[in-house]
């Protein structure tokens, strides 16, 4: 079955009905849902139409608006937590380095503790005191 322009339309407005608000994945969807029914060639719109919603599931649409969100806060909470940790890895490296060439009397032991200390008081702990907060909010 060929789709025509009205029908393709009426796809798009029927998904933004069904609750679907990003562009990219109601444009996605809208894609997949055509290639479903591109694919039957043996029905009329409707009853394809139909059929292709059915393949995504009771509620199928929101369900999927609602996994795409929760993966990508998902992700986003993964690099943050990727990049607490090495911060903090850098910092206290930094800083037992920085006390050791204070300790030997070494030369740079000033600059290589301040930075540690920074680092430490700068980057880790906020974003560590700022995932503790998201923890208890929920």
């Amino acid at each position: 079955m060929e789709l025509t322009l009205a029908q393709i339309e009426f796809i798009q407005r029927d998904i933004h009905t069904k609750g679907i608000s990003f562009d990219d994945l109601s444009d996605s969807l809208l894609d997949h849902i055509c290639c479903i029914i591109e694919q039957d060639p043996n029905t009329d719109f409707d009853t394809a139409y139909n059929k292709s919603l059915l393949a995504f599931g009771e509620n199928g649409l929101k369900n999927i608006q609602d996994q795409t969100i929760f993966l990508l806060i998902l992700k986003r909470k993964i690099i943050m937590k990727k990049t607490m940790y090495l911060i903090g890895y850098i910092a206290l490296f930094l800083s037992t380095t920085g006390l050791l060439f204070k300790l030997q009397h070494w030369p740079g032991a000033a600059i290589i503790l301040t930075l540690g200390i920074a680092l430490l008081n700068f980057g880790f702990l906020p974003m560590y005191f700022y995932d503790r907060y998201k923890k208890a909010i929920r």
